[in-house]
C-alpha cells in the first residue's frame, strides 16, 4: 500500500468515529428532552408538606360550616317553638278576657232586666252567673227584692253599651261594664232611660267556670 493510500485509510477511520459519536451524543440528548423516558424528579420534602398542611386546614372550615349549619337550624327550631309557646299563650290570655267580658256582661244585663211578673225567674237568673258577694246578698234578699219588684210594678230593661277589662289576673279579673236601663214602675208610667257604670269582679273557678262575685257602681 502506498502512504497515501495508507493515509486516506486513516482519515476515512477517524471520520467513521466522529460521526458514531455524534449520533450517540444526538441520542443521549433526545432521550433526555422526551417525556416518555424523563427521568423522576425527586420530591422536595418541604413542599409535599406544605401540601399536606394545606389540605388539612380544610377540615376546620369545614367543621365551622357544619356549626353554622347546626347553629341556625337550633335558632329556627327554638325560635318557632317560642312562637308557637308565644301564640297560644296569647290565644289563651285572649280567650280568658272574652270569657270574663261575656260573664261580667250577662251579670249587668241580669241585674237590669227584671219585671214584676217574672221577678222570681230574674232573680234566680242573676244568682245563676254569681259567686261570692253577690251570690250571698241576692240569696239572703231574694224574696224581699222580688216582693219590692212586684209591689212598685218595677218593669226594667237593660241593655250593654260598653265593656272591657280593667285588669286581669290568673283567675280573676275586674271589667268595667256601661249600661243602659229602662224603667217604669207605678209612679211613673212614663219610661225613663238610666245610664250606669259598674264595676264587676270575675272569677275562675277550678273547674273552669266564670262567675261575677262583686258588682260595684262607678261614678
Amino acid at each position: 500500500m502506498t502512504a497515501d493510500a495508507e493515509r486516506t485509510a486513516k482519515l476515512d477511520s477517524a471520520a467513521k468515529k466522529d460521526i458514531g459519536a455524534a449520533k450517540n451524543d444526538t441520542g443521549a440528548a433526545a432521550a433526555s428532552t422526551d417525556p416518555k423516558t424523563k427521568a423522576a424528579e425527586p420530591v422536595d420534602a418541604d413542599t409535599e408538606s406544605s401540601e399536606t398542611a394545606a389540605s388539612r386546614t380544610l377540615h376546620p372550615l369545614e367543621w365551622a360550616a357544619v356549626a353554622v349549619v347546626a347553629v341556625s337550624l337550633i335558632a329556627l327550631i327554638v325560635s318557632g317553638g317560642f312562637y308557637i309557646h308565644h301564640s297560644n299563650s296569647a290565644e289563651a290570655l285572649s280567650s280568658q278576657r272574652t270569657q270574663y267580658v261575656q260573664t261580667a256582661k250577662q251579670a249587668i244585663l241580669n241585674l237590669t232586666n227584671i219585671k214584676d211578673d217574672t221577678a222570681q225567674q230574674d232573680i234566680d237568673r242573676v244568682l245563676s252567673v254569681a259567686s261570692g258577694d253577690l251570690k250571698a246578698e241576692y240569696s239572703q234578699q231574694k224574696d224581699a227584692y222580688a216582693q219590692v219588684v212586684q209591689q212598685a210594678k218595677v218593669k226594667a230593661s237593660g241593655q250593654v253599651i260598653e265593656a272591657g277589662i280593667e285588669s286581669q289576673g290568673d283567675d280573676a279579673a275586674t271589667v268595667l261594664v256601661a249600661a243602659k236601663q229602662t224603667l217604669t214602675n207605678a209612679g211613673d208610667a212614663q219610661p225613663q232611660d238610666r245610664y250606669y257604670r259598674f264595676r264587676v269582679t270575675v272569677n275562675r273557678a277550678d273547674d273552669g267556670t266564670v262567675t261575677a262575685s262583686k258588682v260595684e257602681f262607678v261614678a
